[in-house]
């Protein structure tokens, strides 16, 4: 009775129309979304890394994202304003590609001999002062 034909949670929506309104328990499920920036943004602002990760040294040498966007929502957190899933998202995204880009790019490239790195990559890593 959980789940009949592809209406899920039967058996409990028929219990609660009995004392819900039918905008409630008619309604469609909704994910629950985490609310990500807060893991990443406190009372202090962003912590070491995640600065670090969205500075703008940082985003011109991955060149994967617009500098500017990036700090327009990082201003927007900083200064404790809400935001939406989108934008939720989409630190998320840029946060977890920075961090592929520094471990697998970047340090990757640190630990080669130095005759077997690029000077092009070299460069682009000191530019942008990554330790």
């Amino acid at each position: 009775m959980k789940l009949f034909g592809l209406n899920e949670k039967y058996l409990l929506r028929r219990l609660a129309s009995e004392w819900l309104p039918d905008e409630i328990w008619q309604r469609r499920k909704r994910p629950y979304r985490a609310p990500i920036h807060r893991s990443f943004f406190g009372p202090e602002g962003a912590l070491e890394y995640v600065r670090d990760l969205l500075s703008e040294e940082c985003l011109e040498a991955s060149g994967l994202f617009n500098p500017a966007a990036v700090r327009q929502m990082v201003t927007k957190l900083e200064a404790g304003k809400r935001i939406g899933e989108t934008d939720d998202m989409a630190l998320a995204g840029i946060l977890s590609t920075q961090l592929v880009w520094r471990q697998f790019i970047v340090d990757f490239q640190r630990h080669l001999p130095s005759a077997a790195r690029p000077d092009e990559l070299t460069k682009i890593c000191i530019a942008s002062k990554i330790r």
